[in-house]
């Protein structure tokens, strides 16, 4: 009896001894472990696998994922940092999870993911996921369990073709060159022949009201329209001329602009008998005589005439002329 006593206590310690080395060897591996929820998504719905490693605290186990996609159809779009667990018995247990997708109906089959542990290497189960097209005619489908699908961020320059931005680049330069030489180079004796051909006021003035004069307005019973056009000649060359905005004056104003410029107060009853009578015409309605519209010309020539720039005396000689 002691000696089975003996063996029994033997047999034990020896399966003890055994049990211990075992939780050893085990105590070094590294056990992977990955599921999804579904194993089918809707085309450009996305689903997660959920990835749990299992490891010992201080080894350094390298986790093998690939960049951008885990086959040519299934999409990588984001991995989760790792959240560690601490199992006892100086394990942890590091969960993550893979955001997927596919743009591409059928069914696939997803590779083991690999890690590696000094020379050995460890790995997941392969997995499989159907991918659903989205049917066009959508009456009876319901997509409300979809969620959280992603689409790629819209960027119009991504869909210009290389050949515009050269357009673009060549019209911006000569853009740049006729500015620069518009303001930089532009012969000066252009602008000096610009600026001779410019229309002096009163050459202006007078061309437009002999134009006036030769439509013979009046004439046809169109008073109003002569006196409107004659005035109109009047109102621009005394703004061009003397920088009196004549153009938003009422009658007296512009008399008394006139009365108060000393190269036009001698010269203001000219402007005061053509103004009256233009007031006349167009407030009050009445037909002036054909007198008063021949004067209304000749005062409205003179009082151009009478303001041409020149000098003092030659002036006051042809005032009292």
């Amino acid at each position: 009896m002691g000696f089975r006593k003996l063996s029994s206590s033997i047999i034990l310690l020896f399966i003890f001894l055994l049990n211990l080395v075992s939780q050893t060897v085990d105590a070094n591996n590294v056990v992977m472990y990955a599921k999804m929820d579904s194993s089918a998504i809707w085309q450009g719905e996305q689903i997660s696998i959920k990835l749990e490693v299992v490891q010992d605290k201080d080894a350094q186990v390298e986790l093998l994922i690939p960049q951008g996609k885990l086959t040519e159809e299934i999409e990588i779009i984001k991995v989760t940092d790792g959240d560690t667990t601490d199992i006892k018995n100086n394990r942890i247990q590091i969960d993550r999870e893979i955001i997927i997708t596919s743009f591409d109906s059928g069914f696939y089959s997803i590779p083991p993911i690999k890690s590696v542990l000094n020379s050995d290497t460890f790995s997941t189960e392969s997995l499989s996921l159907k991918v659903v097209p989205v049917q066009v005619d959508q009456e009876n489908l319901d997509l409300k369990d979809i969620k959280d699908v992603w689409s790629p961020r819209f960027v119009i320059f991504d869909y210009i073709p290389s050949y515009v931005w050269v357009i673009l680049l060549i019209l911006l330069f000569a853009g740049v060159g006729v500015y620069l030489y518009r303001k930089y180079f532009r012969n000066k004796e252009t602008q000096e022949a610009e600026a001779e051909t410019m229309i002096i006021p009163h050459e202006k003035a007078l061309e437009e009201l002999y134009k006036l004069k030769e439509e013979k307005l009046w004439q046809s019973g169109q008073e109003k329209q002569y006196y409107t056009q004659l005035i109109d000649i009047l109102r621009e060359y005394i703004d061009s001329r003397f920088s009196i905005n004549a153009m938003e004056m009422t009658t007296t104003e512009i008399l008394a602009s006139l009365r108060a410029n000393k190269e036009t107060k001698l010269v203001e009853n000219n402007m005061k008998t053509i103004l009256e009578v233009a007031d006349f015409v167009k407030f009050a309605k009445m037909r002036p005589l054909p007198e008063d519209n021949e004067a209304s010309m000749r005062n409205a020539i003179k009082f151009v005439e009478l303001t041409i720039p020149q000098l003092e005396e030659e002036k006051e000689e042809d005032v009292k002329e």
